[in-house]
Order: C-alpha cells, then structure tokens, then sequence
C-alpha cells in the first residue's frame, strides 16, 4: 500500500494510519513527492506512485503481494492516488482520505470514467465553502464518489474538518482551514477502520470486512453518514 501525503504536508503525518495497517499484515510506503511545490505537475506524482510500487515490489525482504496493491491518501494525496490507479492497473483498491482534485491536470471526473478500482473515499463538509475553504464543494470527496464506478463507497464525517486526518493539527499550513465541531479522533477512528474494510474485501477478498463498511458503528451513532454503489 502506498500513502501519499496532502499538499506540502510530510508523510509523517500519516505515520499512524501506516502502523495501524501494518498490524493486519500490509506493507505500507509513506511516501513524499520529488517536486509537490505550488506548481507540481500532479501526472508526475502519479507516475511517482507506480515508481514506488515498482521498487517496494522489487525489496525481497517487505515481501510485498503484486497481485493486491492499494493506493491512499489525504487531501492532496487522494487526488494523486486516484490519479496514480487510473493509469496503473496494478493499484486493484484506493482509498483517499478526504481527497481534494486540482486542475493540473483534473482527475474528476475527465481520469475517472473508465477505471475499474475499487474506490473508498471518507469526507467532511466544514471545509467546502468560505474564502479558505480547504476542500471546496466543487472538488472535494464528494465529486469523487460520483464520478467513482462501482464498487464505491462514500463515508461523510460530521462536523470533521480537513485537517482531522494528520496526525499533528498544529503543522504551520493546518491553521488555514476551518476548525469542525467534532474531535479530530473521530474522523481518524473512522477513517483507519475503512482502510482495513475496504482493503481487505477487494485485496483479500474478506467478505465478513462488509459489514464494517456497510455499518460502522458511527453510523449508529449518527456521527456519520453512508453511501454505496
């Protein structure tokens, strides 16, 4: 599995999603782009994922399956690893933690239609509108789950917001989006628990992971909201 950092954000702050998947047996690369400056050419990103599967295939010692690759990552990262499966069919599973899509070039829907990965993408609407809005409505999860084939599933987070999902809030860009009403662990909780759903029923074939998708507990709850097709 290989996770991709959102915009100038250090992979090490998605250190903890790469453990918790560590301890169901993935071999996880926290990866940084070469170039992810403010005119980065998102398709050489793209084609950085697959130079990254290319060589954790290729270290004998991770024993990594080539046969079940996935591809996550936040904000920024989403994009890349929607964008990275769209042109590597080798990415069989991508889930993109509240992705935002960009215009260099736009993933959503123009690189979407004709993929056939299993696509998860988990959200929140604090950041959708206003002058700083982190993850604008036109481009934020939601458009990705539309555009998405099937298998796809859409997870909201209420009262999350786009910075929920690295693991220090007070990094000097998190300051810029707007704070949500719920705690940053829930949208962590939620998130690390589709990873291992959703990866383990379309790389393993666990079908008993289902249920987890379908009906987390949040959902009971009412902190969450659901959609699948």
């Amino acid at each position: 599995m290989i996770a991709s950092p959102g915009f100038q954000m250090s992979r090490t702050q998605y250190a903890s999603y790469a453990k918790h998947l560590a301890t169901w047996g993935y071999v996880v690369v926290l990866a940084d782009y070469a170039d992810a400056g403010f005119f980065a050419d998102h398709e050489d990103m793209a084609v950085d994922v697959s130079k990254v599967i290319d060589w954790a295939l290729a270290q004998s010692p991770l024993a990594a399956d080539a046969t079940k690759i996935a591809a996550v990552g936040h904000s920024l990262g989403g994009d890349i690893s929607v964008f990275a499966a769209s042109r590597d069919s080798r990415i069989k599973a991508v889930v993109a933690w509240d992705p935002v899509d960009s215009t260099s070039p736009s993933v959503v829907p123009e690189l979407m239609t004709s993929m056939s990965t299993a696509i998860a993408v988990v959200g929140e609407t604090s950041d959708a509108t206003g002058g700083m809005a982190c993850a604008p409505a036109g481009e934020n999860f939601q458009q990705f789950y539309a555009a998405a084939p099937s298998p796809a599933v859409q997870v909201t987070v209420t009262g999350a917001d786009h910075m929920d999902w690295v693991d220090d809030p007070s990094c000097v860009f998190c300051g810029f989006c707007v704070d949500g009403a719920a705690s940053p662990e829930l949208a962590r909780t939620v998130t690390r628990r589709l990873d291992v759903a959703w990866l383990g029923l379309h790389l393993r074939g666990d079908t008993s992971m289902k249920s987890w998708i379908d009906s987390p507990p949040e959902l009971v709850q009412g902190s969450i909201a659901v959609a699948s097709k």
